[in-house]
């Protein structure tokens, strides 16, 4: 095999598919966890390897060349390849076990007072969940499946809907009779609302904008608790500590089980539902295709007994 005709570094194929499919060198450094002056020149020798140019270098990152799209096409597949491999060879040694990505409130609030019913149908499979509250990498992260918050294209992933995001006002019974009954929407501009800081890169409704929704802006003098945690902001509302924003999947049961209430009928359901997604690399095993049909089930079905 002569120079030219040399197959280049697997490590440098894998850098080419994360620049290209990103747009950028700094975010396949990012992807790839190495640095980005690594990955600048990891291209360029490419590039010399292969005799022609694999990117137009852009003021804002990178667009691969009409050979850099094609070279893209043809290693992404090849990717996909590896990955299914990898994936069907650590299924023959791991066992019926799934892995499922959700937030800590999904968790504690969704999934927890449902989970035995999944082993009830499904003793053989091993369910292991992993809480984050920032998008994960299915594939780096080996996750079968992940529910998030829906917006815009999954180019990287398939997708099936779970449930509606609807969001209405929720607060204990005991704070509700200390503080009074709110007249209309704009009465909770003087209330104490429980704020959530969101760490996902799309962006959710917060109380801004759920109020503006029905015109009212967030006054300077309203009182905002902060929390980064769902979990947290729920438990502060049943504890009696302000308004918060429910989302109706995960509050209705604490409504029915009276430990919140709605003070206010006003309800927003906005156009990001929420999936369950799964990588586009590789295929769903039988243990993945079963929680996935558990979990669209589960959704469908009425509020969960209470505990």
């Amino acid at each position: 095999m002569t120079n030219s005709q040399q197959r280049p570094a697997i490590g440098s194929l894998v850098a080419f598919e994360a620049a290209a499919r990103t747009g950028s060198f700094t975010r396949a450094a990012e992807e790839l966890q190495i640095s980005q002056p690594a990955v600048s020149h990891a291209m360029r020798t490419l590039e010399q390897e292969l005799g022609l140019p694999l990117f137009e270098r852009r003021h804002k990152g990178v667009a691969p060349t009409p050979a850099g799209q094609h070279l893209l096409e043809q290693v992404g597949l090849a990717l996909a390849l590896v990955d299914q491999a990898l994936r069907d060879v650590r299924a023959m040694t791991a066992g019926p076990q799934v892995t499922l990505a959700v937030s800590t409130a999904t968790a504690t609030w969704w999934l927890l007072p449902r989970i035995a019913r999944f082993k009830a149908l499904h003793p053989a499979v091993e369910l292991r969940c992993i809480t984050t509250d920032t998008d994960p990498d299915l594939a780096r992260e080996r996750i079968d499946l992940a529910i998030t918050l829906g917006t815009g294209e999954f180019p990287q992933h398939q997708r099936w809907h779970f449930v509606d995001e609807e969001i209405y006002p929720v607060c204990s019974p005991a704070y509700l009779q200390r503080v009074g009954p709110l007249r209309d929407v704009q009465a909770l501009t003087g209330r104490t609302l429980l704020h959530l800081e969101e760490r996902y890169a799309r962006p959710r409704l917060d109380w801004a904008g759920w109020l503006a929704r029905f015109g009212v802006a967030l006054e300077r003098r309203t009182h905002l608790f902060r929390f980064n945690d769902y979990s947290v902001v729920l438990q502060a509302a049943i504890e009696g500590q302000g308004v918060a924003m429910g989302w109706r999947h995960l509050v209705e049961p604490l409504v029915a089980q009276g430990l919140l209430v709605r003070p206010l009928p006003q309800s927003v359901t906005t156009d990001q539902p929420i999936y369950i997604v799964a990588s586009r690399r590789g295929k769903l095993r039988a243990e993945a295709l079963a929680l996935r049909d558990w979990l669209i089930e589960e959704a469908r079905g009425s509020i969960p007994t209470p505990p």
